[in-house]
């Protein structure tokens, strides 16, 4: 677990130093753990309170970047990897104990057979724009990484619950899975040779998991996305992948129309839950 300001039972993570921040609150997570009870709840809220929390968030370890929602609705589908994947009794706990739902997520299937070739016009005023399209460079990884840390800084920022982290753990969490990564993991595109969008994930057995899409929010680089996931899917599929999922995604976020784009199927959906102290 990601060191949290107090372990509850064992397993139950609290946070309360370096939180994101809503609506002038002081924020406190509790997160970490695959089942929770009420007197458990009642006794994180304690501790919470006694730490000067106004606000709870969870499930969250911490802040947005680690392990955070909970299942709310399913298809049944077996969860896939580095899923925040937990039983429904987690939700109905909170639910049931006072808690909101403060945000909703939602993870949907992608038929590779099904894929279409970019808008001609799309990738024309992308070429006009010079921008460049190129897959990661395992060889280069941790270079690529830090490339990759800096840009997620500047597209992230007005993000929800946003909260910066350093270099060193950004780099931490995604080094760790460099023995998965294949040069179709990751596409960057580069214009006059600086990074302005990347779509980053990892495939499991015949399914690319599509994680994480930035581009920096500038008119000329809008459709970018589009084609960046469709790039990646292209080559999930020419490397023997029959489905693509778009994981974790914030279904007020820009990256669910993208998603709908290619007749995405949503299996499973997820909440945060926040309750006043």
């Amino acid at each position: 677990m990601h060191t949290a300001d107090k372990i509850i039972a064992g397993s139950i993570g609290l946070w309360w130093r370096g939180t994101p921040r809503l609506n002038e609150q002081k924020v406190g997570c509790l997160g970490g753990f695959d089942s929770i009870t009420p007197d458990l709840l009642d006794e994180c809220e304690s501790q919470l309170r006694e730490a000067g929390c106004t606000l709870a968030i969870g499930p969250m370890m911490g802040n947005t970047w680690r392990k955070h929602r909970a299942v709310i609705e399913s298809s049944g589908r077996e969860p896939f990897l580095f899923e925040p994947f937990t039983a429904p009794e987690v939700a109905r706990c909170l639910h049931d104990s006072g808690y909101q739902t403060l945000m909703t997520y939602s993870s949907s299937l992608i038929d590779l057979g099904k894929q279409e070739d970019d808008p001609p016009r799309l990738l024309a005023r992308l070429e006009r724009a010079r921008i460049a399209i190129r897959p990661l460079c395992i060889d280069n990884l941790e270079c690529e990484l830090r490339r990759i840390f800096r840009l997620s800084l500047k597209a992230f920022t007005e993000n929800f619950l946003y909260t910066p982290i350093s270099e060193e753990e950004f780099l931490a969490m995604y080094l760790n899975l460099a023995p998965l990564l294949t040069p179709q993991c990751a596409f960057l595109a580069e214009c006059h040779g600086e990074l302005v969008g990347f779509v980053f994930g990892f495939p499991q057995e015949t399914t690319m998991i599509v994680k994480t899409l930035a581009v920096l929010p500038e008119r000329r680089f809008a459709g970018l996305g589009t084609v960046l996931v469709n790039r990646m899917q292209t080559a999930a599929r020419e490397a023997g992948c029959t489905e693509a999922i778009h994981a974790l995604q914030r279904e007020d976020n820009q990256s669910l129309r993208i998603s709908q784009r290619f007749s995405a199927q949503i299996f499973r959906r997820y909440a945060l839950f926040s309750k006043s102290l």
